[in-house]
């Protein structure tokens, strides 16, 4: 996987990463200078697709995993206060 700039939120990145896929789409269409925007737009994508997938996948999990650990010390203390009585 890409390394993710840590300076700019998500959100950020995505709209970043998408502007320029779509510019670099559309320089393909426009210009003759087809290796260097072919590698720029792969760049881009992997960048767009690690970002969407980011925000979409990664961080609702992350989220629900602290909830989780949460939950399993809240039990686990319940759990220590029945065993101490």
């Amino acid at each position: 996987m890409l390394v993710r700039y840590t300076g700019m939120s998500l959100k950020s990145q995505i709209y970043l990463y998408t502007f320029g896929f779509i510019l670099t789409i559309l320089g393909m269409m426009l210009t003759d200078m087809w290796l260097p925007m072919v590698v720029g737009a792969i760049i881009l994508m992997g960048l767009m697709v690690e970002s969407w997938i980011q925000i979409i996948h990664v961080v609702p999990l992350h989220q629900e995993v602290r909830a989780m650990k949460k939950q399993l010390e809240k039990l686990q203390q319940h759990y220590q206060d029945e065993k101490n009585l």
